[in-house]
């Protein structure tokens, strides 16, 4: 980050990050210098570990619906570094059509087969996007927590794979240049209930992993950048149905950073100085 202009700011800060933490009796978290960037490994970590958590206690709150869970993940053709926020923006619009019913008009043939908000109770959408350093492309996508009514698998509401795929590429598939397969893959898949932990953490987990990517200096002055811009100003993690029900009266904000405690009480103050953190008195 150093490397980039105008980035300066933004590396210190992530130098800086975490040198300073103010715990409660409890040792949440209550003040400290977490700088909250989105490319911040610790304070991905963090958000990460926040969101599972809190998504924990919303599937808790809607547990007596008896309501049944899908892992839907939703794909678009590789892209550019000057078509990714496009595409990001592209994505989101076409699954908010896609589960509202608005994506084909009632003249349509598909829009027969679309009944998604009889059929999907609630969705939990989040993005993630990865980086090919082969073909210097980049790869958004969904993952989404799909809430459903248990006899949503033996009754009409009922879409099959194939059919959720055909309705997601629909005539867009000619945009791209009549992409392979691969690129329009849509996956869907029943969670069972020893299975629901990794499917809330597949669904909240980074958005982006650009320290994993194995890059040199080069590749980073490239690629952060462009990322930094297609994230900016963007929620990446939105709410539809029982689930943004559940998080307004548990008073819940996926994409709050800020420390979620205050205490009124003695706090324990520590300071991270020669690689270990040391008690402050």
């Amino acid at each position: 980050m150093q490397e980039l202009p105008g980035w300066e700011t933004k590396a210190r800060h992530l130098l800086e990050c975490g040198t300073y933490l103010e715990l409660d009796a409890d040792g949440h978290v209550v003040k400290s210098n977490l700088c909250r960037e989105r490319f911040c490994p610790m304070c991905q970590w963090r958000r990460s570990l926040r969101v599972y958590g809190q998504t924990q206690k919303i599937l808790s709150f809607l547990e007596p619906q008896g309501l049944a869970y899908l892992h839907l993940t939703l794909t678009i053709p590789n892209c550019s570094a000057a078509d990714l926020k496009a595409q990001c923006k592209w994505l989101f619009w076409r699954s908010a059509a896609l589960f509202s019913d608005r994506l084909y008009g009632k003249s349509d043939q598909l829009s027969k087969f679309c009944h998604f908000k009889r059929s999907f109770k609630g969705v939990l959408r989040s993005l993630e996007i990865t980086y090919n350093p082969d073909r210097d492309d980049y790869h958004p996508h969904l993952h989404c927590l799909v809430a459903v009514r248990p006899s949503y698998f033996k009754g009409r509401d009922y879409v099959s794979q194939e059919t959720l795929r055909l309705l997601w590429t629909g005539y867009s598939a000619g945009m791209f240049g009549d992409p392979p397969d691969g690129l329009w893959q849509v996956y869907i898949s029943r969670i069972k209930e020893g299975e629901r932990n990794n499917a809330v953490a597949e669904v909240a987990k980074y958005a982006v992993k650009p320290f994993h990517m194995d890059l040199d200096i080069e590749g980073y002055k490239k690629v952060l950048p462009v990322l930094h811009e297609a994230m900016a100003g963007r929620r990446l993690i939105q709410l539809f149905g029982v689930f943004a029900d559940a998080a307004r009266q548990l008073r819940i904000n996926l994409n709050d950073d800020q420390e979620a405690t205050s205490s009124q009480g003695p706090t324990r103050k520590f300071s991270y100085v020669g690689g270990h953190y040391r008690e402050v008195f």
